[in-house]
């Protein structure tokens, strides 16, 4: 058996430069530091600022590696070979939440694909990070909110998922979870079978756990109780 594989972490940072960072997020990355992980930053000057301002370690900057639209192409090889023996990889962007239209994006969606743990670190927000850990935000995202509650106007909506070509976004309440698995194994067409979703559940929390991959296998899904959930419907 070899090593248990690494993860990849996503930093959501402060958009503006001088802007704190919370204290567990700042222990989290002094952590990190000393553990020997990557540390992915996407430009070199405005992450050894923030890093500075923050009060983190200064011996950090020379560990880290500038990822970006330059850069990812010969880097991705040699991360997904580190995550797979075992090194965590933290992702920062140079401000805000990693994974939307940056580099990052790539880097998530090959590590979903193999198999690898994406985490967010620190969000208080279930949206953003549902949508940023699944790797579907090439192109535009769509905010559904709730499915009606009325059946005919609830089984439109499931069906309406899979008529669409962008990525797609809803929630429900925590004791409808695994009966909306079932509704979209319902509405969906058989071809939608392969159309990739991704389900994230209770975020933030000691249970949180995710799942990527084709709707005919997250139909296979089962007894997943009453859990807080945002799922993403990639593009087509």
């Amino acid at each position: 058996m070899g090593p248990k594989p690494g993860q990849l972490f996503l930093i959501p940072t402060p958009v503006a430069e001088k802007g704190t960072l919370s204290g567990s997020l700042k222990e989290k990355l002094e952590v990190a530091f000393e553990s020997g992980a990557g540390l992915l930053i996407e430009d070199e000057k405005p992450g050894r600022r923030r890093w500075l301002a923050w009060g983190l370690p200064r011996a950090a900057i020379d560990e880290f590696t500038p990822y970006n639209e330059h850069s990812r192409g010969e880097l991705d090889a040699k991360i997904l070979k580190g995550l797979s023996g075992g090194k965590d990889y933290f992702l920062m962007s140079d401000g805000g939440t990693p994974g939307f239209c940056d580099p990052g994006r790539s880097l998530i969606y090959d590590c979903q694909q193999a198999g690898i743990k994406v985490k967010m670190l620190s969000c208080d927000n279930s949206l953003l990070p549902a949508v940023a850990l699944s790797g579907f935000t090439e192109g535009p995202f769509e905010f559904l909110g709730f499915p009606p509650k009325e059946k005919e106007e609830r089984a439109k909506f499931f069906k309406s998922l899979y008529l669409k070509n962008h990525c797609q976004v809803f929630m429900d309440t925590p004791y409808r979870l695994q009966r909306v698995i079932e509704e979209l194994g319902e509405a969906s067409p058989e071809n939608g079978r392969h159309r990739l979703h991704f389900l994230l559940m209770d975020i933030n929390r000691e249970e949180e756990e995710s799942y990527w991959g084709t709707l005919k296998n997250l139909l296979n899904l089962k007894d997943l109780g009453k859990r807080e959930f945002v799922l993403v419907v990639a593009p087509k």
